[in-house]
């Protein structure tokens, strides 16, 4: 009976209140632990209902999904396209458009939707297939999600009304973006909108839960694991966090120890990572092979890579470390002593919650006397990540130290972002930074400690602190904002006035 379903995901609007993250993209291609939405949705239909045939319905930024999607074969499936050129007429119509290009028994997802270790197998039963139609429900403690889904009321094992967005929150249970279809239900909503579309309905559960209060044998299915409806930058922060702890046993991590002046590395730091249980392997890049650190690189995670070109810059040797690195989570640090590796815990920690965990010098509390991190330097350092700051204003970023090597990403997402990384100087790690956020990605700030690893210097030698730097990454800041800008005034979404969220 399973292999009989068709796959049905509505994809077509606009993501008004996921902006500026689908400002390019649409809402369904947010990732999630480096996934798309909809890819995701894709899969849990193929594996969990034997899905073969799948009909998408795109509509605004469509073309992402084609692209991204194709014919399906890729996930082995077969997909075809629905484009709604009417967003206005909200889901039923998008549901209605798919209907037609549908004969059998149909199970529904909704595209902005992520499921996180389900049991939606279990909707295969024999009694729910042969319903009119099921809603999938699932429990919550959390009484501001309830209110952003829809809530049944159940008697005697049949839903017999559906609530939109509920004010008040009487239980635990609310209602998901999962659904069967029978034929008939599919019937019912082509004769709504046939012949005149201006007279169907605008609210999907306002209609299905009108059949409900008809006495339609509409029947829920209790789900379990974990779900996030994905309508806000909130909810894919925690989509995230909840589909990264859920694999974080199997999770690897890398760290890239960055050998920029041969002069100052010391071994400890490395054997220090490379103990450390959290951490997989150590990647010492360097531009030449290394003397002197015997004892580091006999120790079984750690290994070195050069380029084959021993003058090159500062950002190639970054990217080149981060290039070989392994793991699923890569970390950045320089291999000049300033740093303590037993922040590397901190920073895993909090990679939890974000697609990018940068180290700021700037706090005074982690900042060691006779490190630079002081007085001009420091203003500087803000300075520049103040103007990032308001370049990306709308992404609700806190920045203070652009410039800090000590980083940890994700792999998922250095590797969206690394075709963009074009600089080879010491300003990428400024580009890094905003690479991540064009990529509609997560970013979090938190101090770091801060040495100066010389105690006969008076502060922390650097070649990098010269108006030239300041000038190249002022100048990459603006580049930056100025095509963003040109791309956005080219395709900006309708603004919230202007259309209902389909």
């Amino acid at each position: 009976m399973s292999s009989e379903l068709v796959g049905l995901i509505p994809a077509a609007g606009w993501g008004v209140r996921a902006y500026p993250y689908t400002r390019t993209i649409p809402k369904s291609m947010l990732e999630v632990d480096g996934i798309p939405l909809i890819e995701r949705n894709v899969r849990l239909l193929r594996d969990h209902f034997g899905v073969r045939v799948i009909v998408i319905v795109a509509g605004y930024r469509g073309e992402v999904i084609r692209q991204h999607l194709g014919d399906g074969r890729r996930l082995d499936v077969l997909i075809r396209y629905v484009t709604n050129e009417r967003l206005e007429l909200n889901l039923p119509y998008s549901v209605y458009l798919a209907s037609r290009e549908i004969t059998g028994p149909t199970c529904m997802i909704l595209a902005d939707e992520c499921y996180i270790g389900s049991n939606h197998r279990a909707m295969l039963r024999p009694d729910l297939l042969a319903a009119p139609a099921v809603c999938a429900v699932i429990r919550s403690e959390s009484a501001k999600h309830i209110r952003k889904n829809y809530v049944p009321t159940i008697q005697d094992g049949r839903i017999v009304d559906l609530e939109e967005k509920p004010r008040v929150v009487h239980g635990t249970l609310m209602g998901t973006g999962t659904y069967l279809l029978s034929p008939d239900i599919l019937a019912r909503l082509r004769g709504c909108f046939e012949p005149d579309p201006e007279r169907g309905p605008r609210d999907w559960t306002s209609w299905l839960g009108g059949l409900c209060r008809e006495g339609v044998g509409v029947l829920p299915f209790e789900l379990d694991g974990r779900y996030v409806n994905v309508n806000a930058r909130d909810d894919l922060n925690l989509a995230n966090a909840l589909a990264r702890d859920a694999t974080r046993a199997t999770r690897t991590a890398s760290v890239v120890y960055l050998v920029d002046d041969p002069a100052t590395v010391t071994q400890a730091p490395i054997i220090d990572f490379a103990d450390n249980p959290a951490i997989d392997e150590v990647v010492v890049a360097i531009r030449q092979t290394p003397t002197g650190l015997d004892r580091a690189t006999a120790h079984p995670k750690v290994r070195v890579v050069t380029p084959s070109v021993s003058d090159v810059p500062t950002g190639t040797l970054i990217t080149l470390g981060l290039d070989a690195a392994r793991g699923d989570v890569l970390v950045l640090c320089a291999g000049d002593g300033t740093f303590s590796p037993t922040d590397v815990d901190k920073l895993l920690v909090y990679l939890r919650d974000a697609d990018l965990v940068l180290g700021t010098r700037t706090t005074r509390q982690m900042i060691e006397q006779g490190s630079n991190m002081r007085g001009v330097v420091r203003a500087v350092h803000v300075a520049l990540a103040k103007v990032t700051e308001l370049a990306w204003w709308s992404f609700e970023v806190r920045f203070t130290d652009l410039g800090c090597y000590y980083r940890a990403i994700w792999r998922s997402t250095y590797l969206a972002i690394r075709p963009q990384l074009t600089t080879a100087g010491v300003e990428v790690l400024v580009e890094m930074i905003i690479e991540v956020l064009r990529a509609q990605r997560r970013i979090v700030e938190i101090p770091v400690n801060y040495y100066n690893p010389d105690v006969e210097q008076r502060g922390v030698r650097s070649i990098y602190q010269t108006p030239g730097v300041f000038a190249r990454i002022l100048q990459l800041i603006v580049r930056k904002r100025v095509a963003d800008a040109r791309l956005g005034h080219r395709r900006r979404p309708l603004a919230v006035a202007d259309v209902q969220a389909p």
